[in-house]
Parts: C-alpha cells; structure tokens; sequence
C-alpha cells in the first residue's frame, strides 16, 4: 500500500517547512500550495486523504 497523501494549503513558507518535515519523517507524500486559490485547482485533479489548511490566509480563511 502507498504512502497517504496531505495537500497542505499554507501561505506562511516557515509553517509549510515544517510541516512538510514533520508529515516526509512520518512516511506521508506532501503536495503545498501557498494560497487557498491554488488549493482548490489542486483539488480539481488530486484527491488527497487529507487536506490541512490554514484558518488565516488573505484570499480564503480555513473555515471557508
């Protein structure tokens, strides 16, 4: 079975580091994006297990 895939929709580059690092040791294929745009283009095509997305970004919040 292949490794989960986390699209993960953050406009802070430090935050997408991290993130990244953390959920690549754990063994999880990471696909970023930098706006709440982008994220929903990729979800057009991508159908990840799960989407992380941060609550304060200009363009979209999380919530939305």
């Amino acid at each position: 079975m292949g490794s989960a895939t986390i699209l993960n929709i953050e406009d802070d580059f430090d935050n997408r580091m991290l993130i990244r690092r953390v959920l690549m040791a754990e063994g999880y294929e990471i696909v970023e994006t930098g706006n709440a745009g982008e994220g929903l283009e990729v979800l057009k095509s991508l159908h990840p297990d799960l989407v992380l997305m941060d609550i304060h970004m200009p363009d979209m919040d999380g919530y939305s």
